[in-house]
């Protein structure tokens, strides 16, 4: 848990194939990293595990991805763009509040929840189309964690 929080001169990072999850708060505060490479064997994205990580521009999600965690990408505020992949059912709450650069998402028709305020202070937001068939649940994120039926 923050196994390298705040280290604010941390800029990259490439993780060994042996890392299955990027525990809680992982890369907290880590204001200078600009990229990182996760292996394939990541599955869970914890709570806060990029929160601050203000000068990642971009950051690609291994296809065995399933959990999003609360607030992991918060205050990414120069991730500019992130596509879900398809293994991935939650997102956690506020997991990418205040991502104010972050203009493209692409959320696969396998996540059944997106938490309160998942994507609050997005101002720059635009949809993909696989998104468009969840505006009904993304509309009520800001309000409850809902299933899909």
């Amino acid at each position: 848990k923050g196994a390298f929080a705040n280290c604010s001169s941390l800029t990259s990072m490439n993780l060994p194939s042996s890392v299955e999850s990027i525990r809680d708060g992982a890369f907290h505060g880590c204001s200078s990293l600009t990229s990182i490479a996760l292996p394939d064997s990541v599955t869970i994205i914890g709570d806060g595990a990029f929160y601050g990580c203000s000068s990642l521009p971009s950051i690609t999600l291994p296809d065995c991805v399933t959990i999003i965690g609360d607030c992991a990408f918060r205050d990414c505020s120069s991730l500019t763009s992130i596509t879900i992949p398809k293994s991935v059912t939650i997102i956690g709450d506020g997991a990418f509040r205040d991502c104010s650069s972050l203009i493209w998402i692409t959320i696969p028709d396998s996540v059944t929840c997106i938490g309160v305020g998942a994507f609050s202070g997005c101002s720059s937001l635009a949809f993909s189309s696989a998104l468009q068939a969840l505006l009904g649940v993304l509309s009520r994120a800001l309000g409850v964690c809902l299933k899909k039926v």
